[in-house]
């Protein structure tokens, strides 16, 4: 099937599921520009640079033999023809309105042929990995782009999408991360201050050609989109804003640490293998609302598959249930406390929502991950909105450290898809 029938495929289900869209923003049947598993038995998907496994999912056009890798695990016993495909997408991730012919050298679509099976694990599982790009599906554009696997002869049937980033710099980007200007939020939010030289390319207006982009962490939830200059003089554009380009700071991570079975991190309570499953109980955890700051280091919200008991971490890292408790007197109404970070794709639905337990006064949540090492925190989310809050639960400091990565959009006049011409990541503690 060419791409052309795959878009057609997903551009019906999407009108079909539009309005239920509306009125369930968390439902798992549509399908999602993002970094997304709708299969249940896959687990553990990852993408990121060769090499580097804490990695963000871009590379330099220039560069392009600096691969990509893409990886999960199939909860099943036999191996699968997967195919896969490449989906040009705009800055606010949504199908280009070009040909695959345009943006893609090559084929349509590709084989995901590297797999192996687990060993030495109580979860069986076949792990598949994707290098990529490769010779024969070569991406000719920069931008955004959502990778789909699928099985052969239904592509419109997803098991996962995956987010990743062809760049090009073109743009000089210089960005500082403050305690917010406003005395109001000057102890609990950080302030993104940055400017943007066009150097040589010529950006006949700015505002209307130009789309950028602030994320923190790797959230989706609380992103500034299409931020406009403030001041714009000659090839510099000034967005040294006061109050738009603010964020909650939040609190350093929690963490846990699952690289071995056979002795107890400090935040591992009991281990418990005696099941047909594993299982972790973390020890309860703490609200810190009221607590002052203490600096604490983290890895951002990420996760390092790893472990330490068997050289070969892919197949040879395990899977257990994670059992997760926050004490809390009362349930908190008119909306939930999920889990987030990487652990949970950074999403807020039924898997990363935890349960009230009226008999424990606690909120609970459970995990099934595989063996590594996480960070995580637990965010409030009011029923009806999308971006969810830290303060209620873990505070918010303007100290906190935190990765800000600025992203800068380009669509010429009578051109159909955005450019991304530079990207930037600042930490909030660069300038301290």
């Amino acid at each position: 099937m060419n791409l052309k029938s795959f878009f057609f495929i997903i551009t019906v289900a999407l009108s079909l599921t539009s309005h239920a869209q509306q009125e369930d923003y968390y439902q798992k049947d549509y399908f999602r520009y993002e970094t997304h598993v709708y299969d249940t038995s896959i687990h553990s998907l990852d993408i990121h640079k060769k090499g580097h496994p804490l990695s963000e999912p871009w590379v330099n056009i220039n560069d392009l033999k600096q691969s990509l890798v893409m990886s999960f695990d199939i909860f099943k016993d036999r191996t699968q023809d997967l195919r896969y495909t490449f989906i040009h997408c705009s800055a606010t991730w949504e199908p280009s309105d070009i040909r695959k012919t345009e943006y893609i050298r090559g084929f349509d679509e590709g084989y995901v042929e590297d797999y192996r099976f687990s060993y030495n694990t109580l979860q069986p599982f076949i792990h598949y990995k994707l290098i990529f790009p490769s010779d024969d599906m070569m991406p000719l554009l920069t931008g955004n782009y959502l990778l789909v696997v699928y099985p052969k002869g239904q592509s419109g049937k997803p098991l996962l999408s995956a987010r990743f980033k062809i760049f090009k710099r073109q743009v000089a980007i210089s960005a500082t991360v403050k305690k917010a200007t406003s005395p109001r939020f000057l102890h609990t939010k950080q302030e993104v201050d940055f400017s943007i030289n066009t150097l040589n390319l010529n950006v006949a207006n700015p505002e209307r050609d130009l789309k950028v982009i602030v994320q923190q962490n790797e959230r989706k939830d609380n992103k500034i989109v299409d931020i406009k200059p403030l001041n714009i003089s000659q090839n510099t554009l000034e967005y040294n804003y006061e109050d738009i380009n603010l964020f909650e700071g939040g609190n350093e991570f929690r963490h846990f640490d699952l690289k071995s079975f056979k002795y107890q991190s400090a935040q591992v309570q009991e281990i418990d293998r005696s099941g047909q499953k594993n299982q972790v109980y973390l020890y309860p955890d703490n609200i810190r609302r009221y607590k002052s700051y203490t600096y604490r280091e983290d890895i951002n919200g990420k996760r390092l598959i790893k472990t330490t008991e068997y050289e070969d971490s892919e197949i040879e890292a395990d899977y257990a249930w994670v059992h997760f408790t926050l004490p809390f007197e009362n349930p908190l109404a008119n909306g939930g406390i999920y889990i987030m970070g990487e652990l949970t794709k950074w999403e807020f639905n039924e898997r990363s929502r935890m349960e009230y337990n009226y008999r424990t006064k606690a909120y609970e949540g459970k995990l099934y991950l595989k063996q590594g090492y996480y960070n995580y925190l637990y965010a409030y989310l009011q029923d009806g909105k999308k971006q969810a809050t830290l303060k209620r639960i873990e505070n918010s400091f303007s100290d906190t450290e935190n990765n800000y990565t600025i992203y800068v959009y380009y669509r010429p006049p009578g051109k159909l898809h955005d450019k991304l011409i530079g990207l930037k990541t600042v930490s909030s503690t660069d300038n301290q």
